[in-house]
């Protein structure tokens, strides 16, 4: 049986990274895409990458995405759709990155669940860890702190159904969002990511890692 990974959010950068890899490894992936650009990227890559449109600010669209794969459980699903909310609303900011992939699990938990490896990644960033500080001043620090301690809330009854679920810190990635001067490649953020999600334990569960393995501080 082929191994299924959903990636929502996989039109560039490294949701795009994400697809090559596990395409390349052999996985049978789904990735989603808000537009047609995103869909021509994919369609480059590989012919075993199914490609689903969705917004994830629209629940009804989770919903119906969600009823496609009643009977095609996802080993792993990662959640990587985000924005660093330039010119925009901070509640819009804060709809995408800090409410959105927690309507998406819900939705999905059942069916990564009857899966074999059952595993969930949110990815976040160290711009929402408080390290025991206040809570992130700027939009999206504070969307991303907001992600995480709603994972940290919500992660025991995921772990409680038999999910094993972290949040990731990709790093300071050359993508759009992070700049082309930024010091990690996004083949080696995936890479790094690729590996720690493949050797993910259920003791790990509930835990912030970065692309390199490392626990981050919250």
């Amino acid at each position: 049986m082929n191994k299924r990974v959903l990636i929502v959010g996989a039109s560039r950068g490294i949701g795009l990274g994400f697809a090559k890899i596990f395409s390349n490894n052999g996985w049978e992936v789904h990735a989603t895409v808000r537009n047609n650009a995103g869909e021509d990227k994919l369609s480059e890559i590989h012919n075993n990458i199914s490609i689903h449109r969705l917004d994830v600010r629209r629940n009804h669209q989770i919903t119906q995405l969600a009823q496609r794969f009643n009977d095609k459980p996802i080993d792993l699903l990662v959640h990587n759709a985000g924005t660093y909310g330039k010119n925009m609303d901070e509640k819009d900011v804060l709809q995408i990155n800090s409410v959105a992939p927690f309507n998406v699990v819900t939705n999905f938990l059942p069916i990564v669940v009857q899966s074999v490896q059952k595993k969930i990644a949110l990815l976040t960033s160290k711009m929402g860890a408080r390290n025991g500080g206040p809570t992130p001043s700027d939009t999206y620090g504070k969307s991303k702190c907001a992600l995480n301690d709603r994972f940290r809330q919500t992660e025991p009854n995921w772990r409680s159904q038999g999910a094993i679920s972290v949040v990731l810190h990709p790093g300071w990635v050359a993508t759009d969002m992070g700049g082309q001067s930024a010091p990690v490649s996004v083949l080696d953020s995936v890479s790094g990511m690729h590996q720690v999600l493949h050797d993910l334990q259920p003791s790990q569960s509930g835990s912030f890692l970065t692309w390199e393995g490392k626990k981050h501080p919250w």
